[in-house]
């Protein structure tokens, strides 16, 4: 195997030795379409000369807002073929997020849907730094060719005659803003290459693999994979709203041998499954991330699934994965146990060249790694990962780099901004974003979970109460001053459930016998969390916080006494 040193490398491999095979299958409106790796990487060719025929050189930033499709890739691997750098958003993260990150990135180009130019009429400043404009669509009175005018003619092989490096920057990714402000993520070659080697590794998956992708950034590392990829009729934008119909569809038509979605997809695709009599026999695994995993998931597909096969949860982010994993029987079997009794929720033990160090909670920089930083096991502190998937840095953001990064023996790790462990077996335990945890006041409660220093971390919390039937999930929240905050619980129930004092009391007593045991002073109840667009998963607490401080004034103004016994509202 040749040494690769651009994503765009696979696909040319693939093209090579398996020409035929499907490389992308989309629904069209009446059925499928498909494009073999051959066609892919010809049409790849022809849009890295169009876009150098257009204008764009090796190095040029390209905002890149594309509908996800066979056009979507081919520009995409188009423009890391010819050595320019995609900036990637999402579009979920709100208006004033996004034209933000367009402006902090500064793109020389703007690879976009028709709206998106629209709004560029409109908001000039953020699109400033922009003198070529692509549209990916029909484009209306703005300047610029559109995206099929950017595919040259001819299918010769495309040759850039530039040596190329795998430490060559290969594109931007903004993080979803979901848990801080949206900050970009640089992936450099072989950051991206060593991802793609390291999951299909775990996984066992590669050529002759047929995956149902609802993510549209994981597309690329299966085709890295060389696998064939079906896009399920969805938004994939908009998990949430996707048809379990059209996702159970996809696998059963293409008889897909894995999968990948956000927790919330695959909800409702049990729960469908479940109702129409349905299971995914042909599936040999199933992947999810983006949000701690309840219980309920893995049991619902332990029913649907073949006998041995498992929902495999890794974990990672935006600027680190993959990091860990675990699966369906281990959980089960062994750790949820802990989880219910309020210990963390278990993430897994770390892929093959990946080093997981716990450590000391601080909001201060970290320079360089040292032994006095690293936690013991069983103790809580920040997941700091130093392996070759860590991004070297966010761009243009050296406040953000001074916090986030940490330097060993030269190489460059990065703090995770979540709470964990390691457990004697050396798996790691999440315990909640650094960011979410509750800094209470230690003589005002006999819990025993809580630190001498008052950290109180969210997510073993609630795990403790996600246990009961009706409730859907729950949030910890604290009101108050650092140092002093009260915890408060939010509960979102089940559809169809009620909420009523007596059900908060039994939601409340699940805390009995527990390190836990006292700690939540109040329970409120909440008809639906706000949730990040991209996973719907993750729970946007600040706003939960704000809307507890308004209804909790008398907890705030009584603080200093000792307290009641937990009351519902």
């Amino acid at each position: 195997m040749s040494t690769l040193n651009n994503v765009a490398d696979t696909l040319r491999q693939h093209a090579r030795m398996r020409p035929d095979q499907p490389a992308l299958i989309v629904p069209d409106g009446q059925g499928w379409t498909s494009i073999s790796y051959r066609a892919l990487n010809t049409r790849v060719d022809r849009f890295a000369r169009g876009f150098e025929q257009k204008g764009l050189r090796r190095g040029d930033r390209v905002l890149f807002l594309v509908k996800p499709g066979i056009d979507f890739y081919s520009a995409l691997f188009g423009l890391f073929r010819m050595g320019a750098i995609p900036v990637l958003m999402d579009p979920g993260m709100g208006l004033k997020n996004l034209l933000g990150c367009i402006e902090q990135a500064q793109p020389r180009a703007t690879l976009a849907i028709p709206i998106v130019h629209l709004v560029r009429q409109l908001k000039r400043k953020a699109f400033k730094s922009a003198d070529l404009h692509i549209t990916a669509g029909t484009r209306w009175l703005w300047g610029g060719p559109t995206l099929e005018q950017c595919l040259a003619e001819g299918e010769e092989p495309y040759e850039s005659g530039d040596v190329r490096s795998e430490e060559d920057e290969g594109f931007i990714a903004f993080t979803s803003g979901s848990t801080g402000p949206p900050k970009g993520v640089s992936y450099v070659q072989r950051m991206f290459l060593n991802q793609s080697r390291m999951l299909g590794q775990q996984y066992g998956m590669g050529p002759d693999w047929t995956t149902v992708e609802c993510f549209a950034a994981f597309v690329i590392f299966d085709l890295a994979l060389g696998m064939t990829v079906v896009i399920p009729d969805m938004d994939l934008s908009k998990p949430a709203t996707a048809d379990p119909a059209n996702v159970v569809r996809a696998i059963e038509e293409h008889k897909a041998r894995t999968a990948f979605a956000s927790p919330v997809v695959w909800q409702n695709v049990a729960r469908w499954c479940q109702k129409e009599g349905k299971n995914l026999h042909s599936l040999e695994q199933v992947l999810t991330a983006g949000a701690p995993i309840p219980a309920d998931l893995h049991r619902r597909f332990r029913t649907l699934l073949a006998d041995g096969v498992d929902l495999k949860t890794p974990y990672g982010a935006t600027e680190a994965l993959p990091v860990v994993t675990i699966g369906s029987a281990e959980v089960l079997g062994d750790t949820w146990e802990r989880t219910a009794r309020g210990e963390g929720t278990c993430v897994g033990t770390t892929f093959p060249g990946v080093t997981v160090e716990i450590a000391r909670i601080t909001d201060e920089p970290m320079p360089e790694w040292s032994a006095e930083l690293s936690m013991e096991p069983g103790e809580v502190g920040e997941i700091t990962i130093f392996a070759p998937i860590v991004s070297p840095e966010y761009k243009d953001r050296p406040d953000a780099n001074a916090m986030a990064k940490v330097l060993r023996d030269g190489a460059i790790g990065h703090r995770m901004g979540d709470l964990g462990y390691r457990d004697d077996q050396g798996r790691i335990w999440f315990c909640g974003r650094k960011s979410h945890a509750l800094w209470v006041d230690p003589q005002r409660t006999s819990a025993p979970g809580v630190r001498a220093d008052g950290l109180v971390p969210a997510v073993p919390i609630e795990g403790v109460f996600n246990e009961h039937d009706k409730v859907l999930r729950t949030a910890l929240v604290g009101v108050g001053e650092s140092g002093s905050q009260i915890p408060v619980l939010w509960v979102e129930l089940e559809k169809d459930q009620t909420w009523t004092g007596d059900l908060a009391a039994e939601i409340l007593a699940l805390a009995d016998g527990t390190r836990w045991a006292g700690v939540v002073e109040r329970v409120l109840h909440h008809e639906g969390f706000p949730v990040d667009p991209r996973h719907n998963s993750k729970i946007k607490r600040e706003e939960l916080r704000v809307q507890a401080e308004a209804r909790c004034a008398d907890l705030l103004a009584a603080k200093s006494e000792p307290p009641a016994e937990a009351r519902s509202a």
